[in-house]
């Protein structure tokens, strides 16, 4: 992402300090709200596939019927994001070339899919994007514009406003969050994100849509392959 800096001198009022705060306040809830869910669907994990079983089989508790509807309903839901996140990490994996180690992607997947439900944007879009800004080298830093990580957030613009040191930003979780925050904000616009112009933010377009066709056409072949 580029961004263009204005030279304009300006009094930063008590509002202006307020609404900051406000906004580093409501971006570090959301993001413990990502992790609390993560933590949520691990323990659920466990209980559903082993605590559960345990208790019926060794102590003799047979649960009521709701709450073995209750069970399956959860179990089927964790089946649903453990597919979504299995398919992500697959899209992954091949757009990267089998370059990533199997943890990493895995690791990638899951926060991707997390995030961008919780930003309410399309999974598969921000894969694209982190391709086209970094080429999931999470470790990427442009030193000329202030960009860091898989998807190349500017510290200027978003990483300090939400308090965060642009090592800080190199962090998957904190960077891929942001990326979806960022892509949500700029109303899911690949060329309002990339915040550039001329024929450099026109090549851009083409790079990062054709790797979204790219992943979306391997996604509908692997899908017919399956069926």
């Amino acid at each position: 992402m580029k961004f263009f800096k204005n030279h304009v001198i300006s009094c930063h009022s008590d509002s202006d300090v307020d609404t900051k705060f406000k906004r580093k306040m409501i971006f570090h809830i959301a993001l413990e709200g990502v992790k609390l869910i993560v933590i949520i669907a691990i323990a659920g994990f466990f209980l559903i596939e082993y605590a559960a079983p345990f208790v019926q089989r060794k102590v003799g508790v047979h649960f009521p019927s709701k709450m073995n509807e209750f069970f399956s309903l959860t179990k089927s839901s964790r089946d649903s994001s453990v597919k979504e996140i299995l398919h992500l990490a697959n899209l992954i994996r091949w757009i990267t070339e089998d370059q990533l180690p199997e943890g990493k992607i895995l690791r990638y997947a899951g926060l991707v899919f997390h995030a961008s439900q919780r930003c309410g944007v399309n999974p598969i879009e921000i894969i694209a994007l982190i391709m086209a800004e970094s080429g999931f080298k999470e470790n990427s830093i442009n030193k000329e514009t202030g960009d860091y990580g898989l998807g190349q957030v500017n510290w200027e613009h978003w990483g300090k406003d939400y308090g965060y040191t642009p090592q800080q930003l190199l962090d998957p979780s904190v960077n891929i969050f942001l990326t979806c925050h960022v892509y949500q904000f700029f109303g899911q616009d690949f060329g309002k994100y990339h915040r550039g112009s001329g024929i450099q933010c026109k090549a851009y377009l083409v790079n990062v849509k054709s790797i979204l066709s790219t992943l979306n056409a391997f996604a509908e072949l692997n899908q017919e392959k399956v069926s």
